[in-house]
């Protein structure tokens, strides 16, 4: 037992206690012979020192207390506002709340393992099991429903620092374990998830019959096909301010001439074919001016018949890093559109039965996971990005197709509203500026409001975990990856730069001249 009710009201109850209880922890009280989970909300002294005791600062408090004759004792307690979660109806699979409070004198405990267990939806190592952390202040486990996570997807929000990329590392390391086998990539515009590499090494991850693969696509090697693309598509790579209405109008005449013509795939030269062919003697400039424009479809970046291999970098207990760091924004939200178009269109053309195993380059027959680093710049708040309308469309009708999507992002103020809104589960970490606290707490719905108030004091590798892949709002401490985690770290420079000049001396006293130092006049 750890405290006493003193009075209740419609937003709880609060009660004192002479224990130190940090915002966001566990409580219970006993009600019918049934424990009612309670969370602490806000603590302040119930008895304060009168502020004479407090002036000198030489002096502390209990001696100036104990001279005048008061028992130390009496400001050691606290009051504290606690609010009610409920107790857990395993036919319902959810908390429901007793609608009564508990009554003057009721003794509060501290929540155990038995009440807290059912925070969680489902069991340790069980199928569809994601061991995310441990509830704060304890070593509960916070385990989270992969189905959930996977059909009403999640997001993960962070400031930079916070532990952003280090726990959908945990999460991965999650999905590709035993009891999920889960196909997962990861569009990553930074290349910071090439350690997840280790995973198809890591005992807790391999059995006698199971085993994680990894692949790894380099920027070199992400191609766009170019008829995947969209005639907006091909308007917007051209386009640099200059492209006149007319020159729009007679590359779209060419582009729906070759689709027309029955050519599901074409290349550029028959593209290009198709302007040429609407040259006359009144719009030479105009043909002309489009032809120097399609050079830009000439980069490395597209390719006449290589593509984004879907059945490749979707397979069963298989991640696939897209690495496209390197790559420039704007290719980057083309990358991305078509690879999740190409996607969408395979797994509902697979789920209608259009597409079957003959169908090589569209058949996916199993649901799929998809990790979006930065998904601010992919679906920006205000402006537009290529992949914004197909990612909205993916969020908003993907968990019928079995297509699950991960947003990751360090300015959810800058993350378009309705795509964040669509991610059914929340894992939130430290958040520090005003306008991203905002944009969660409009977003997410069964997060209280004195848990997003918590959102700036998360110490870095804790989260606030909300949504229907848990039973109940958990602050969390996330759990220790697997696999090792060096790309995410900020750079240690005082280190780096004393290294470098280690590294000139040696080779100065080998014999090898040092740059001369720049001689600057003053």
């Amino acid at each position: 037992m750890i405290g006493t009710v003193s009075s209740s009201d419609d937003e709880g109850f609060t009660f004192i206690s002479c224990e130190r209880l940090p915002k966001g922890m566990f409580i219970c009280y006993t009600d019918a012979g049934t424990k009612i989970l309670c969370r602490v909300k806000h603590a302040e002294p119930l008895k304060r020192y009168p502020v004479e005791f407090l002036l000198d600062a030489r002096l502390p408090a209990d001696d100036v207390s104990a001279f005048y004759g008061l028992d130390t004792l009496d400001f050691k307690y606290f009051s504290y506002s606690a609010s009610i979660i409920g107790y857990f109806d395993s036919a319902m699979g959810e908390f429901i709340n007793p609608r009564t409070n508990p009554s003057c004198g009721q003794k509060i405990e501290l929540a155990g393992k038995d009440v807290l267990k059912d925070i969680s939806k489902t069991q340790e190592g069980s199928k569809g099991s994601a061991l995310i952390g441990t509830i704060l202040g304890g070593d509960t486990g916070v385990i989270l429903s992969v189905r959930d996570l996977v059909s009403q997807h999640v997001s993960v929000i962070a400031s930079t620092g916070a532990g952003k990329s280090y726990t959908v590392g945990v999460l991965v390391e999650e999905l590709l374990k035993p009891q999920n086998m889960a196909p997962v990539l990861v569009f990553d515009p930074h290349g910071e998830y090439s350690s997840l590499g280790e995973i198809s090494n890591m005992p807790g991850c391999i059995t006698p019959s199971y085993r994680p693969k990894v692949k790894t696509v380099k920027p070199e090697n992400v191609k766009i096909r170019v008829s995947d693309l969209l005639v907006s598509d091909f308007i917007s790579i051209m386009d640099d301010g200059t492209m006149s209405d007319k020159m729009k109008t007679l590359f779209r005449s060419a582009y729906h001439n070759l689709k027309n013509s029955k050519k599901k795939q074409f290349t550029r030269n028959e593209l290009r074919g198709e302007i040429e062919a609407l040259r006359d003697s009144n719009n030479e400039p105009t043909i002309e001016g489009i032809l120097w424009r399609f050079g830009k479809l000439y980069a490395n970046i597209f390719d006449d018949f290589q593509t984004i291999p879907l059945a490749e970098y979707f397979r069963i207990g298989q991640l696939t890093i897209m690495d496209v760091s390197g790559i420039e924004e704007t290719f980057q939200q083309l990358i991305a559109s078509v690879m999740l178009r190409r996607l969408f269109d395979a797994r509902e053309g697979t789920e209608n039965n259009r597409y079957n195993e003959s169908h090589v380059d569209k058949f996916l027959p199993y649901p799929v996971f998809v990790v979006i680093e930065e998904a601010h710049r992919f679906a920006p708040h205000s402006g537009e990005a290529k992949s914004k309308g197909i990612l909205k469309t993916i969020l908003s009708e993907g968990r019928k197709f079995g297509i699950g999507v991960c947003m990751v992002s360090q300015r959810p103020s800058k993350l378009d509203a309705d795509s964040l809104s669509q991610c059914m589960t929340q894992i939130t970490m430290r958040i520090i500026n005003p306008a991203d606290q905002q944009q969660i707490a409009q977003s997410i719905e069964s997060a209280s409001r004195d848990l997003i108030s918590e959102l700036p004091s998360l110490a870095k590798g804790q989260a606030i975990i909300s949504g229907v892949a848990i039973n109940t709002p958990t602050i969390v401490r996330i759990r220790k990856r697997l696999t090792s985690d060096a790309r995410g770290r900020s750079k240690d420079a005082p280190a780096l730069w004393e290294a470098q000049r280690e590294y000139e001396e040696k080779h100065e006293r080998a014999g090898v001249r040092a740059d001369e130092e720049m001689d600057v006049g003053v």
